[in-house]
């Protein structure tokens, strides 16, 4: 059996404070990394940047937060391959101008035998973003007819440019891999999980590409706005209160007979996603066959039910040659149990988050804390094994599998000195609203070892170490070391 991949996700930021071979032998020897998820291009806090701000700092690296970190491409830009997309390069970001992340880290991974993946980050709902020449022409449509607040995958000059940046990176870098996320949940989804704000037009898209998608499938676009629009209505009422005299979920359910376009359409958004992973691979593997290519797949697939069906292992293993499933234990009971309390605010209206939660967990195939504990327990590592061994089966051996391993991933609510452009519009639906304090669950060197032995056990070929370096406590890390050593994976 070849040895697994141990994977970390890691910034420019962190070999730029604290040097690149430092970086690499602390991880090697701490965790057994012999590969990087290298974050570029990135624009958000959850792969970029130090710890984000108002949350304890760890025990390396510069001991001050990047309170003007913007994100960016941390590779060097070669503007021939962007002829093909109205929105140009992907811009070089403002912070490290003379670092090259991919090719100043790379080739001292390979004198460790580390590999090297662009770990590609959508970065969806970033402000910077919309500074672009002609990224606002890319917006979905909403409901209303007017531009949404994220790109649509369907927009060609926004595909295509994701597809300049893929090309740009293998055509100048020896990198071994590249991993791509994209952390968005289809409009049923959105309405069904929690209240929806109506003003960031998040039920979407209505723009002419996926239209003329709609007119190919024989599905009518004007009854699927329609549909769209009482539902966001519903949305609307129950997050108040006002189920009606048949309440929230037979209302609901009676307007998916009254119009079937609303699965359709949300059909319809997430097979443009994929669509998306399949333009990524093709490209990717018509350049350079040996690259890996991967997607992660973000937390929701642990919480609900619906976005777990939209996301068919089996049919994502055609296009895959690794998966990281999202399975952080420590975060997931914080976050789960904000899941559960949203939803009870809108399809489970008429009950109360301690009756919903044993059903969600048995629909699941969880077995974790009781509700009011989630915050303080988190999850156990036992959910890592099972969500391993599910995602393992799922792909029947067309794809490794390579579980995500909480490591300090923040919880609760952050400090003052976070400001607005550091928060994420919730509309991933996985965020926590529990303030930060002692009573958050937090993680530890054994909860750590614990979760990566769980994985290993549930079948995975390897692990992702995440969310980033810069926020994760070294004596954590190592317990991903620690697990290694028990498995006799590492000396």
């Amino acid at each position: 059996m070849p040895d697994p991949v141990v994977a970390l996700q890691v910034g420019a930021v962190s070999f730029v404070d604290e040097g690149v071979t430092e970086v690499l032998d602390t991880v090697g020897e701490r965790a057994g990394v012999n590969a990087l998820f290298l974050a570029t291009p990135t624009w958000t806090r959850g792969t970029g940047g130090r710890q984000v701000p108002g949350f304890p700092l760890p025990d390396h690296g510069k001991q001050e937060y990047d309170l003007d970190w913007v994100g960016g491409n941390y590779a060097r830009v070669h503007p021939e391959h962007y002829g093909r997309t109205a929105i140009g390069p992907a811009g070089r970001a403002p912070e490290h101008p003379d670092f090259d992340l991919l090719g100043d880290v790379i080739p001292e991974a390979k004198r460790r035998g580390m590999q090297s993946f662009a770990w590609i980050e959508e970065s969806s709902y970033a402000d910077e973003l919309r500074r672009y020449p002609n990224f606002l022409s890319t917006m979905e449509v909403d409901i209303w007819n007017k531009p949404a607040r994220r790109p649509c995958f369907n927009n060609p000059d926004y595909r295509n440019w994701h597809l300049a940046i893929v090309e740009d990176y293998l055509s100048h870098y020896e990198i071994d891999g590249l991993a791509w996320c994209s952390e968005r949940p289809g409009p049923l989804t959105m309405l069904m999980q929690g209240p929806t704000a109506q003003g960031l037009g998040l039920v979407t898209c209505f723009c002419r590409y996926c239209r003329e998608i709609a007119a190919d499938r024989n599905i009518d676009w004007r009854r699927a706005q329609e549909g769209y629009r009482k539902l966001v209505a519903w949305n609307a009422r129950v997050a108040v209160g006002d189920t009606g005299s048949d309440g929230a979920f037979v209302s609901f359910w009676r307007l998916l007979l009254q119009y079937p376009e609303l699965i359709s359409w949300q059909s319809l958004w997430t097979d443009s996603q994929h669509q998306m992973y399949r333009d990524i691979y093709g490209t990717v593997k018509a350049a350079r066959p040996e690259v890996q290519v991967g997607w992660h797949v973000y937390h929701n697939i642990s919480f609900s039910p619906f976005y777990r069906a939209d996301q068919d292992y089996s049919a994502m293993s055609h296009f895959s040659d690794f998966i990281k499933v999202v399975s952080y234990d420590n975060c997931a009971g914080p976050r789960f149990h904000t899941w559960i309390d949203n939803i009870c605010h809108s399809l489970f209206a008429d009950a109360t988050p301690e009756e919903v939660y044993p059903l969600v967990l048995k629909i699941l195939g969880l077995e974790e804390a009781a509700y009011e504990s989630l915050p303080s327990t988190g999850f156990s590592a036992d959910y890592v094994r099972r969500e391993t061994e599910r995602a393992v089966a799922g792909v029947e051996g067309r794809a490794d599998i390579w579980p995500g391993i909480d490591v300090d991933i923040p919880v609760g609510r952050a400090g003052s000195q976070t400001r607005q452009k550091d928060i994420t519009a919730d509309a991933s639906g996985i965020s926590s609203r529990l303030d930060s304090g002692d009573q958050l669950t937090r993680c530890t060197p054994e909860s750590v070892k614990a979760a990566t032995l769980a994985a290993f056990e549930g079948g995975a070929q390897g692990v992702v170490i995440s969310r980033k370096y810069s926020e994760m406590r070294l004596d954590n890390l190592s317990g991903v070391g620690a697990a290694l050593r028990e498995l006799q994976l590492l000396d």
